[in-house]
């Protein structure tokens, strides 16, 4: 299973960037979503700025801007 955030641009859509979570931070990327069922995990989520942060901290890329959005997917 591989966990995807994608940022789009909020006036075009357009995505920006695609930065894959590591498979090291699985258990705590569980708990940061709060994930309580197995299928929880295959759903898309819009991020709060506060797992937003999180994610940033773990990937080392800047996601956050006034003009995104940005998601968390699952790939397979």
């Amino acid at each position: 299973m591989k966990h995807v955030i994608e940022v789009f641009d909020r006036q075009t859509e357009e995505l920006l960037l695609s930065v894959e979570i590591p498979g090291s931070r699985h258990e705590e990327l569980k708990k940061l979503m709060n994930w309580q069922q197995p299928e929880d995990e295959f759903d898309g989520y819009d991020l709060s700025p506060e797992q937003v942060k999180i994610l940033e901290d773990w990937t080392e890329k800047s996601l956050m801007g006034e003009e995104r959005i940005v998601q968390l997917i699952c790939t397979e």
